[in-house]
């Protein structure tokens, strides 16, 4: 049976989320940025920021030069959650196999569903048509043998459109797309295509498995056959509003003082965990990224015995992950945490826990509540303040 998936992506979705809440932004340039930091970036622009030449990633002081009329708004990560989990369960009624990255993307396998909601093409007009009306934000489709066909289909026709891509015609479509469009293929590898004068997908997809790993290294059979359509990744489920929480800490000044890092760690891990925690999650997994001021990036990751929704766990995974992934002594810009593998979490009273684990469940319930009366920044462990003074 021919698989068939539809990928779903609503451009510029916390600005999208943004507009739809607040009607007098659309039509206005404006960026969501975080709100505070001495060296703060834009996580999202709107579609007219993104026509004036604004881009995600740039300095907030360089936008406010360049565009000195532009609003800033705050990072309402609660409300593109909620977003995210409508969408999340209006794919579920296509099929039982949605995926959602998060960020306003959504893959749905609707293979063997035929009988059930017709034709792939009208099953994936059906389901953006019921995204609409239902989420009242307006996603991009695309419908492919794969995730990555469906997904590369989507960034052509964005950032409003519908493209079908028939089986067998994945190289055909891809043939003259710009190389840039393959998911993974980011600025230091666009310019070494460049200099071997590889520019359209249809170029790389003739590479041979010599030439490849030649001119690309050990992946470049990988990024081959991506330009051939070729991805043999199973479907896997994930629940709403995605398959992670993020949170990250930029350095007002690049440092490789090992105690300031450990101590950022510990704030944005503790952030992560109240947004964790408010939606009556645990995780499992615990991922720690570093930004250097080179540019390049490092990362390590640990796995719990279990899911926890305890600062105290969370943060002992995560500093074991930031010393796996911190080999390098250049000065690192920001550190990032990814909690994944998101269960819902357990808080069963058992008769015989140990009296230390339900006082430490007491203490973190009586902080969550402080801090949601009183802000995030009312009560900090006192190892993480070093990142702050």
């Amino acid at each position: 049976m021919e698989r068939q998936v539809i990928h779903l992506n609503i451009a510029h979705f916390m600005a999208a989320v943004e507009e739809l809440l607040d009607p007098s932004l659309r039509g206005r340039p404006f960026v969501v940025a975080p709100e505070g930091a001495e060296r703060a970036v834009a996580v999202e622009v709107s579609r007219t920021a993104f026509r004036e030449g604004l881009r995600r990633g740039m300095p907030l002081g360089y936008i406010r030069r360049a565009s000195p009329g532009v609003r800033v708004l705050p990072v309402r990560e609660a409300v593109y959650r909620r977003a995210g989990a409508q969408l999340y369960e209006i794919a579920a009624g296509f099929s039982p196999l949605p995926e959602s990255p998060g960020g306003g993307h959504l893959f749905v396998d609707i293979t063997g569903t035929r009988l059930l909601f017709g034709h792939p093409v009208d099953c994936a007009a059906r389901l953006r048509e019921e995204a609409v009306r239902r989420s009242g934000l307006r996603p991009v489709a695309g419908l492919a043998v794969n995730r990555l066909v469906s997904k590369i289909g989507t960034r052509v026709v964005k950032p409003d459109g519908f493209v079908v891509i028939a089986p067998g015609d994945e190289r055909g479509f891809l043939h003259h797309q710009e190389v840039s469009l393959i998911p993974g293929v980011g600025a230091k590898l666009l310019e070494r295509l460049g200099l071997l004068g590889i520019r359209e997908i249809g170029e790389l997809a003739g590479l041979s498995d010599a030439d490849a790993a030649a001119f690309l290294g050990r992946h470049g059979a990988l990024l081959r056959d991506r330009a051939r359509g070729i991805d043999t990744a199973a479907p896997s489920a994930h629940p709403p509003g995605g398959r992670s929480i993020r949170t990250s800490r930029l350095f007002d000044t690049d440092t490789n003082d090992t105690a300031e890092i450990e101590a950022a760690l510990r704030g944005i891990v503790e952030d992560a965990g109240v947004l964790l925690r408010s939606d009556g999650l645990a995780a499992r997994r615990v991922e720690v990224a570093l930004s250097y001021s080179d540019r390049l990036r490092a990362q390590g990751a640990s796995s719990l015995p279990a899911p926890s929704w305890r600062d105290a766990e969370l943060f002992e995974a995560a500093r074991a992950a930031l010393h796996r992934g911190m080999t390098r002594r250049v000065r690192v810009r920001r550190v990032s945490v990814v909690l994944s593998q998101l269960r819902p979490e357990a808080r069963q009273a058992e008769l015989f826990s140990p009296p230390g684990t339900l006082k430490g469940e007491a203490l973190q319930g009586a902080i969550d509540s402080i801090r949601r009366r009183f802000g995030r920044e009312a009560v900090r462990a006192a190892s993480a303040m070093r990142a702050r003074t």
